[in-house]
């Protein structure tokens, strides 16, 4: 009878302790889990701002001490409220790449007034051609070849793409960056508003 008492204390204290090594492995597979979901979250970086509330009123010798080099300035008579525009390029850290400048009289007029149309010339669906273009000031410019994937030029597809995927309303500003995906626009206009921000 006490073989039998010892006997099912003992499987009982052997069931509490499988019992707790599962609860206790549980746990730290649980733990474990939470803090490589936040090491990733924060090692993964925010994206870049699209719009960047700034109350400075840029001119293209701004770009120009930041590093743009402008080679051609647009009619901006058909572009609302614009006071000024550029196309040209700038010495990124992939090289050179192409940049369009919309300058308006405020932020707030920038982002009223220009977002719908930088929006039009931007991302795969870009209307990059006279017929659809509400401006068609530059269309040609908002436009590239394709290289199929590869920097060799024998491998250039033929096919044209939109220039610009994405672009920053900074300030009175609208950049219109070259890239293939809008991370890469994205970057490219942030390099640009570093080094006006640079001192």
């Amino acid at each position: 009878m006490m073989t039998d008492i010892l006997r099912t204390t003992t499987t009982a204290g052997k069931f509490v302790i499988q019992t707790f090594k599962i609860v206790r492995l549980v746990a730290i597979v649980a733990l474990t889990t939470l803090t490589v979901l936040a090491c990733g979250s924060s090692d993964s970086a925010t994206p870049p701002a699209r719009v960047i509330d700034d109350d400075r009123i840029f001119s293209l010798e701004d770009l120009r001490a930041a590093g743009m080099k402008a080679s051609k300035q647009y009619d901006v008579s058909d572009l609302p409220g614009a006071v000024d525009a550029w196309y040209g390029f700038m010495r990124a850290a992939a090289g050179p790449k192409d940049v369009e400048v919309r300058f308006y009289a405020s932020h707030a007029d920038a982002v009223a007034l220009g977002t719908e149309l930088a929006d039009e010339a931007s991302g795969d669906d870009a209307l990059v051609d006279e017929e659809t273009a509400t401006w068609i000031e530059g269309v040609k410019d908002r436009v590239r070849l394709s290289s199929g994937g590869t920097a060799d030029l024998a491998a250039w597809s033929g096919q044209r793409v939109p220039n610009y995927a994405d672009f920053v309303i900074f300030g009175n500003m609208i950049l219109l960056c070259q890239g293939d995906e809008p991370q890469q626009s994205l970057d490219l206009c942030h390099e640009l508003i570093d080094a006006l921000n640079a001192p």
